[in-house]
């Protein structure tokens, strides 16, 4: 007898966790032509634009024909490897090639350090508010989130080991956006880097730094990468290319000591086998071409974008009682409203006065941000920012109206 096949609304399925800021994303794409999004942390178009992509999928198809559009390697290119490697070195990290390997954008070096090692149950500290998609990725591996909240100089190092001490506890992983964080745009200070690596090693748990940002800075001096502080835990970096070359090419990077490398590939290759050999070529061809002019302008392109807003907001909210951050690089500002102002409700009337970002709670498991919102700066036309802010502030006056 042949079994009868289980519909599968009969079958239990297990929760998984998705991203609001990819659903904002959705529903951008039915709102009006003219909607103005301070919504999506993604490069502006005059950015990409710099890149000159047609160029190079030229030289890559002239120079490497059918060996760019082939499959590759599941660590990645070695050439790519050795320019991410070249980069962490000049940042003061002892890195090489074989330390790295290429994923599908961050999120992916991300989703593999937690299937490395995430087991369901393992506590799990982040920052709160903490990058959104991260959260989703620590979740759907079982992870129990332990919420610590961020200030002016990132995660409250002394906060979570207090927290910890106070639980009795014991953390497998310490997650941090250590430059420019998303969603709030700061940055942990050397003071707290420090500080995190001895509390992580005290636990011997292991540090994941996702750092997109870290190249943007347009102010101050840039501080070090947590893998070149410190040998005394396990740390994993993940990177991309997404913020400061192509976002559509989907190519990141973790940098690890070689066996979590050779785990971390072994996963890989349940997933997709390889990160877009394409891709990487062209990614490698861009590094050929003057890298530090390009960077150079981004910095300008966004320092100019975040002091528009900066000024729009001041013009448009001063004495209403909303604050807002400078973060000195990076894609955003971190939004607050007055108590009891939920930004779920202040989202609802924007879309209809054309205009978009974050609501603070999709950044929390179960911290209330409800009160704030992401204010991404970095897409939008510096020149329509001030006419975005000024829609966001006839749609709070309808929405808080006495």
């Amino acid at each position: 007898m042949i079994a009868q096949s289980t519909p599968l609304g009969r079958i239990a399925m297990r929760e998984v966790h998705g991203s609001f800021i990819d659903e904002t994303i959705a529903i951008l794409a039915t709102a009006p032509a003219d909607t103005l999004s301070f919504a999506v942390g993604a490069p502006a178009p005059e950015a990409l634009n710099l890149v000159g992509a047609a160029g190079l999928v030229e030289r890559v198809l002239a120079r490497d024909g059918h060996l760019a559009l082939g499959y590759g390697v599941t660590e990645g290119d070695a050439e790519l490897r050795e320019i991410i490697a070249a980069a962490a070195r000049d940042r003061g990290a002892s890195i090489a090639a074989e330390d790295v390997i290429v994923t599908a954008g961050a999120l992916q070096a991300i989703d593999l350090a937690c299937r490395v090692f995430v087991r369901p149950g393992d506590l799990v500290v982040v920052e709160s508010p903490a990058f959104a998609n991260a959260l989703s990725a620590l979740r759907n591996h079982g992870a129990r989130i332990l919420e610590i909240p961020v200030d002016a100089d990132g995660l409250d190092v002394r906060e979570a080991e207090r927290v910890l001490r106070r639980m009795g506890a014991r953390p497998r992983l310490f997650f941090v956006v250590p430059n420019f964080q998303n969603p709030t745009g700061v940055t942990l200070s050397f003071e707290r880097r420090e500080q995190l690596l001895a509390l992580a090693a005290s636990y011997g748990a292991l540090v994941l730094e996702d750092d997109p940002y870290g190249a943007l800075r347009f102010r101050g001096e840039p501080l070090p990468d947590l893998n070149s502080l410190s040998v005394r835990t396990g740390i994993v970096s993940v990177g991309t290319f997404s913020k400061t070359f192509l976002p559509g090419l989907r190519v990141g990077w973790a940098i690890a000591d070689r066996a979590t490398v050779r785990r971390m590939a072994a996963a890989k290759q349940t997933m997709d086998s390889c990160t877009s050999t394409f891709s990487q070529r062209i990614a490698v061809e861009f590094h050929r071409g003057p890298i530090s002019s390009h960077l150079q302008a981004l910095r300008a392109l966004y320092a100019e974008k975040q002091a528009r807003a900066q000024a729009a907001l001041a013009a448009e909210f001063s004495g209403v009682g909303v604050r807002w951050n400078h973060p000195d690089g990076g894609f955003y500002l971190w939004v607050t409203m007055p108590p009891g102002r939920s930004s779920r409700r202040l989202l609802d009337v924007a879309l209809e006065e054309g205009v978009a970002f974050v609501p603070g709670d999709a950044f929390a498991v179960l911290a209330d941000h409800s009160n704030a919102f992401r204010f991404s700066y970095s897409a939008p036309a510096a020149d329509r920012i001030a006419e975005g802010v000024r829609r966001l502030r006839r749609a709070y006056d309808r929405a808080f109206a006495e």
